[in-house]
């Protein structure tokens, strides 16, 4: 699938998180029950076919970790997730953050000082 393909779906799962996850676990659901028909119709018991669909199919959980996995939304996710981290931090110690400041900005500022 070509990335301009990609990019709108990936968006939506970006902003549009819930809606996302609401239709990943209708669909989810939608598989299990067409097994336990599949199994019923075979002339299994329908308890006995929910148990083996879910064997089937593994841990509903896990399955859903690797379709949001496949999406490569979660990079995004976490960035924003250790960006937001990054500056309750800094703003909990106002004095470390600006001498951290002051020091990046004084050694940045000298390298490209000396290498010009």
């Amino acid at each position: 699938m070509r990335w301009y393909y990609k990019l709108p779906l990936r968006l939506r799962s970006l902003f549009r998180n819930a809606q996302t996850a609401q239709e990943l676990n209708d669909e989810i659901q939608f598989h299990l029950q067409q097994q336990i028909d599949e199994y019923v119709a075979h002339g299994m018991d329908p308890k006995e076919a929910r148990r083996a669909a879910f064997r089937l199919l593994g841990g509903l959980e896990q399955i859903k970790e690797e379709c949001r996995e496949m999406r490569n939304v979660s990079f995004i996710e976490n960035f924003l997730q250790d960006l937001g981290f990054g500056f309750r931090v800094l703003r909990r110690n106002p004095g470390f953050s600006v001498l951290a400041i002051l020091c990046l900005t004084l050694g940045i500022g000298a390298n490209a000082a000396v290498f010009s």
